[in-house]
């Protein structure tokens, strides 16, 4: 091969490894930045006084608002809540409570009477609006 059709074939191989690393991270940036990133799964006793001392913290962690409108957050045990006309802010947190209260941007009340999370340990699920996990809490351990 002469020198000029090397160059020629190096200068395709180039393109296509630059192409293929935008593509890799154009798919990394499509993924939920939606995320459980703390939760208390047990409140201070007498916990039925203390509903609201149970809580999972959702956040977005991305750059742009995301419409929670369906997507649910449950309990191992399939206790489930469903968001209803709420969205996230860009970089910004809510809790979720167990008990009653008046929702605002940064707490929401799942409006319940008695605990619900497990207190030797629990795991949070959030589903989007189609059904798709999105994040748990704690995390499952990577297997093996």
């Amino acid at each position: 091969m002469d020198k000029k059709n090397t160059l020629i074939v190096l200068a395709v191989l180039a393109a296509l490894y630059i192409g293929a690393a935008y593509a890799a991270d154009d798919a990394n940036s499509t993924k939920s930045k939606i995320t459980i990133n703390n939760a208390c799964f047990k409140a201070t006793s007498p916990e039925k006084q203390n509903l609201n001392g149970e809580w999972v913290e959702v956040a977005n962690q991305g750059s742009a608002d995301q419409d929670l409108n369906g997507w649910t957050v449950s309990t191992q045990h399939n206790r489930t809540y469903a968001f209803n006309n709420f969205t996230l802010q860009a970089g910004a947190s809510v809790k979720l409570h167990t008990g009653c209260g008046n929702d605002t941007a940064t707490d929401i009340y799942w409006n319940k009477k008695m605990p619900i999370w497990n207190n030797n340990g629990d795991m949070a699920t959030l589903k989007d609006a189609s059904g798709n996990v999105v994040a748990r809490y704690p995390e499952e351990p990577a297997k093996a």
